[in-house]
C-alpha cells in the first residue's frame, strides 16, 4: 500500500462511553435496558456480518417499553422511537455477565481502534522526502492494521456467546410485545363495537348533549331520562351521530369515561378516541400541534366536562 491509498480515519464515538457506570448496572423489577450498536469497521469495505454491541443499563423511569400502532388490516407495525432498544427479563448473574463481556469487548475495540487511527495519522503525516522515517511509518500503519483486524476478530469471537443470549432475549421480547399490542388492539376493537352509548339533548337555556353508557349508572350532571333519549349505539355510531347534532356544549358522563378507561387497561379514552378518528374527543378538531397522543397515559383521567365544537 502507498501512501496516496491511506484510508481517512475517524473514531466517531468509543464504545466504552456507552457502557457507563458499568459497576452500578443492576435490574430492576427483573429487567434491564438494552440497546443495539454497531460499532464503526475502520478499515473501510462491506461487512456481511458486522459485531453488534449491546450496551446494558439500570432502567430508568422514562424507560418505556416498545410501541406499536396498527395497519388498515390490523397487523402490529413497530414504533421505534428511541433506537433498537428495549427492557429485557435479566437475572441479576446474567447482568453481570452482560456487563463484564460488553466492558471487555468495548475496552479491546476502543484500544485497537486509537491504535490504528495513530498509525494512520503518523503515517500521513511524515513528510515524504524523509527517506526512512516515511517508510517506517508506513510499515507500522500495515502492522497495526493487521493487528486491528486480528484483534476485532478475537473480541467478536469472544463477545459472540453473549451478543447472541442478548439477541435472543431482545427478540423473545420483541415477539412478546408485539402479541400483546395485538391483544390490546382486539379488546380495543370489541370495546368500541359494543352498542352501550347514549347521549339525551337538553334544550332549555343554551342546547347542550349529554354522552352516557347505558349499561353504567349515570354521574353527577347527566340529564334524566327523557323522550329524547336516544337507544345504545357503538361508538363509531355514537361519534356519528353526536357529528350531526353538533351542539353548542358536550358533556360526558365521568362514571361512564372511568369506567371504560378501567376496560380498556393500558390507555386513556382520550388516546384510544384519537387513535380510532384522529381527533379529540371533546371537541372534535384535531390536536393542538406538538400534542402527544399519549400524553395522557394509564390511570384515571377525569376527563367529563365540556366542550364546544369550534374548528371542526
Amino acid at each position: 500500500m502507498s501512501r496516496l491509498e491511506l484510508p481517512y480515519l475517524v473514531v466517531d464515538r468509543t464504545l466504552l462511553s456507552l457502557q457507563e457506570g458499568a459497576e452500578l448496572v443492576e435490574p430492576k423489577d427483573g429487567k434491564v435496558y438494552v440497546s443495539e450498536y454497531r460499532p464503526p469497521w475502520l478499515l473501510g469495505g462491506w461487512r456481511a456480518d458486522p459485531h453488534r454491541f449491546f450496551p446494558v443499563r439500570t432502567p430508568r423511569p422514562n424507560d418505556a417499553p416498545r410501541g406499536f400502532r396498527f395497519s388498515t388490516t390490523g397487523r402490529p407495525l413497530l414504533v421505534d422511537t428511541a433506537g433498537d432498544s428495549c427492557l429485557v427479563p435479566c437475572t441479576a448473574q446474567a447482568c453481570c455477565r452482560w456487563v463484564e463481556a460488553a466492558v471487555a469487548y468495548a475496552t479491546a475495540v476502543d484500544g485497537v481502534s486509537a491504535e490504528l487511527v495513530a498509525a494512520n495519522h503518523r503515517a500521513r503525516s511524515v513528510p515524504r522526502w524523509r527517506r526512512f522515517a516515511a517508510p517506517l511509518a508506513l510499515r507500522n500503519w500495515q502492522k497495526a492494521r493487521q493487528r486491528y483486524e486480528r484483534v476485532m476478530q478475537e473480541a467478536g469471537e469472544a463477545y459472540k456467546p453473549i451478543r447472541q443470549e442478548i439477541a435472543g432475549a431482545m427478540r423473545i421480547e420483541k415477539d412478546e410485545a408485539g402479541e400483546r399490542a395485538r391483544q390490546a388492539h382486539r379488546r380495543k376493537a370489541a370495546l368500541a363495537e359494543r352498542p352501550v352509548w347514549g347521549w339525551s339533548m337538553a334544550t332549555n337555556g343554551r342546547p347542550t348533549v349529554y354522552v352516557f353508557r347505558h349499561d353504567v349508572p349515570a354521574g353527577d350532571g347527566i340529564a334524566p331520562t327523557s323522550p329524547q333519549m336516544n337507544p345504545p349505539v357503538d361508538l363509531p355510531g355514537l361519534r356519528q351521530a353526536l357529528n350531526d347534532l353538533k351542539p353548542v356544549q358536550l358533556r360526558w358522563d365521568r362514571t361512564a369515561i372511568t369506567r371504560t378507561e378501567r376496560e380498556l387497561g393500558s390507555v386513556s379514552f382520550e388516546t384510544w378516541w384519537r387513535e380510532l378518528f384522529h381527533e379529540d374527543y371533546r371537541t372534535f378538531t384535531l390536536p393542538a400541534p406538538g400534542r402527544s397522543s399519549s400524553s395522557r397515559e394509564i390511570g384515571g383521567t377525569g376527563t367529563s366536562g365540556t366542550g364546544g365544537f369550534g374548528g371542526y
